[in-house]
């Protein structure tokens, strides 16, 4: 499992950013590969195997069985060094091998049951067609998906890590272990009153973990819950009884995020140490704070698109007769008209006859009028932040009005110019 270059993880986010996702013809959750991509950049996705839309489907008997002879062939010492590892010096997928070797030994062999939505109410198997590159990505980006909620992502993991020889597992270094005993000793002095928020927050601040987001220390802290580090004995982890994907469907309110156990954990619970001991005892902690490497360079990301791809936009407070770009997606760009603006400076947008793989220039609007939705009806909307939005460039100004054969609709919605980039898909074909 090589962690990818950087510059192949960027290329990633521009397949997988939201705005290019669509079902393909066969029904498929599929990712656009944006056209503005060079034939280099199809090889360099080539060349490191993580070609984007590569799917599979497995029926559940399939899956599990396959989970199941997974884990069995991996060694949980290795498993847990590799976690540790990946707090700093290793890539954050190998994080993802500890939990999914658990689910793989606690899993028992069962019928499909599903349950509301399709999933299986006792692994949260749904006979979904998985982008493998996709997961892959996640992996590499968050540490997240060994088959919490989905067992088939179990697999895909288990799977990525077999396949690298036991000499090129990570061993966790010096800083590795010393970073995980101080995020177990910041767990530890939680309040007692503190829940999973207030402990992510507090791992965010102390900023121990290599890319250390929010989101990347959550997915830490459920890593520990579900394995059994963080429980409590009515919503125990996976170590110490199994426990099926109903039972951690279960929430204290529909506010919280998490699933159980860690849904359900406060600090006055503490760790489970005898498990702690089990599974990462024989890493002891250094005497000493160990020297953190060196800062990475941080290199500035090229932009997703082109070069002269941006339009420049004309500076100012938004005006009636303006007309701005709006970037859809990387390679897809419309334009809305301003007619009117209120004093609180929001705008009364409405779409323009117009889809461009490059950004419109004000030249094209002299023969283009409004675009309808799709069934016909028009349609406008306040929009505030036109002139801070990304994606939003005013291009032109005391731009005459289109004619348009309907009335001004008598109901128009409020929202920030962010929205037309997606509310465009009711006006629009893609």
């Amino acid at each position: 499992m090589t962690q990818p270059d950087t510059s192949v993880m960027a290329l990633l986010a521009r397949v997988y950013d939201s705005r290019n996702s669509h079902f393909d013809a066969e029904g498929r959750y599929s990712h656009r590969i944006p056209s503005t991509f060079t034939e280099a950049e199809h090889q360099q996705l080539r060349d490191t195997g993580l070609v984007p839309n590569v799917f599979i489907q497995w029926g559940h008997d399939e899956v599990i069985t396959r989970l199941r002879q997974s884990a069995a062939a991996v060694d949980l010492r290795p498993a847990a060094d590799a976690f540790v590892a990946s707090m700093g010096s290793a890539d954050l997928a190998w994080l993802t091998v500890l939990p999914a070797a658990v689910l793989g030994r606690a899993m028992p062999v069962h019928a499909e049951d599903p349950m509301g939505g399709g999933s299986c109410r006792v692994c949260f198997f749904k006979a979904d067609v998985i982008d493998t590159t996709q997961a892959a990505y996640f992996r590499h980006l968050e540490g997240a998906g060994w088959g919490d909620a989905q067992p088939a992502d179990g697999v895909l993991a288990l799977n990525a890590a077999i396949a690298s020889p036991p000499s090129a597992w990570p061993k966790p270094t010096p800083r590795d272990v010393w970073v995980f005993h101080q995020v177990l000793d910041l767990l530890r002095g939680l309040p007692s009153t503190a829940r999973y928020s207030q402990a992510r927050t507090a791992l965010h601040k102390a900023g121990l973990l290599s890319a250390s987001r929010p989101s990347r220390c959550g997915t830490v802290l459920e890593a520990l819950a579900f394995i059994g580090i963080l429980q409590t004995p009515e919503h125990p982890g996976l170590m110490t009884r199994f426990t099926t994907a109903i039972e951690r469907d279960q929430r204290p309110s529909v506010r919280v995020e998490v699933p159980a156990p860690l849904a359900w954990w406060s600090a006055k619970e503490g760790l489970q140490e005898t498990l702690v001991a089990t599974l990462f005892g024989h890493l002891e902690r250094p005497k000493a704070e160990p020297t953190p490497p060196p800062p990475a360079p941080t290199a500035r990301r090229k932009t997703a698109s082109p070069a002269g791809a941006r339009p420049k936009s004309i500076p100012g407070p938004p005006a009636p007769g303006s007309v701005y770009a709006i970037r859809f997606r990387e390679d897809l760009w419309g334009a809305a008209y301003c007619h009117e603006v209120r004093t609180d400076g929001r705008g009364r947008m409405e779409f323009l006859d117009l889809l461009s793989p490059t950004p419109p220039t004000a030249d094209q609007l002299t023969v283009i009028g409004f675009r309808d939705r799709l069934n016909g009806e028009r349609w406008q909307t306040w929009c505030s932040g036109l002139d801070k939005t990304p994606g939003v460039k005013r291009i032109a100004m005391d731009v005459p009005a289109p004619a348009h054969g309907q009335p001004v609709p008598e109901r128009i919605p409020h929202g920030g110019a962010r929205d037309l980039q997606h509310l465009a898909g009711w006006n629009f074909r893609f």
